[in-house]
Formats: C-alpha cells, structure tokens, sequence
C-alpha cells in the first residue's frame, strides 16, 4: 500500500509521509461479530510514524474497507495528534455493501 500511495501522492504533485504507524496486530474486521467489536479490535492499535506528521490536510490512503473502523481510529489518532483535516481514499469496498459514502 505505501508503493501505491507514494506513486498517487506523486501524481496529485503533493508531499508523502507515512503517518501512522501500526503498533499491535489485530483480527481481520469482517471476522467481528458487530461494529463494537469491530471498534475495539483497531482502539489503539496506531501511532505516528517516527518521522511525525506534515502540516496541513492529509489524505489517509488504505486499501480496503471492511468495517470502517480502521479509517475512523486512524483518522482519530491523526487528528490528536494535530494534523489538519484528514481525507480518508479506499482502493475497495469489502465490507459486502454497495452503500456509497
């Protein structure tokens, strides 16, 4: 994912950095049995990168999206951790949904 994001922060001409960083393994999301634990699986589990964060907006780059839960607590742990607004780019949707957000 890091190649991936490089490359499209390359082609937008904007900055990369990788912000976050993942500090303990978690279950697969779509293995919960609901959205609280689906939450409680990723509470916690990212940090800042050593490097720190850029000034500014950010786009948070994944590839896919299961629960949603994984954006959000990244985009919380960013977000504390003073970055500007944060634009969360999924490559797909595996979360078994057409639902557009």
């Amino acid at each position: 994912m890091a190649d991936f994001a490089k490359r499209l922060a390359k082609a937008l001409r904007i900055p990369f950095r990788a912000a976050l960083v993942k500090v303990r393994e978690t279950r697969e999301q779509k293995t919960m049995e609901n959205s609280a634990h689906q939450a409680a699986n990723v509470k916690g589990a990212f940090d800042i990168a050593p490097e720190g964060l850029m000034e500014g907006p950010l786009l948070l780059v994944d590839d896919m999206v299961d629960s949603r839960w994984t954006l959000t607590e990244c985009a919380r742990v960013l977000r504390e951790a003073g970055s500007g607004l944060v634009f969360p780019v999924v490559l797909a949707n595996s979360s078994g949904t057409d639902e557009e957000r």
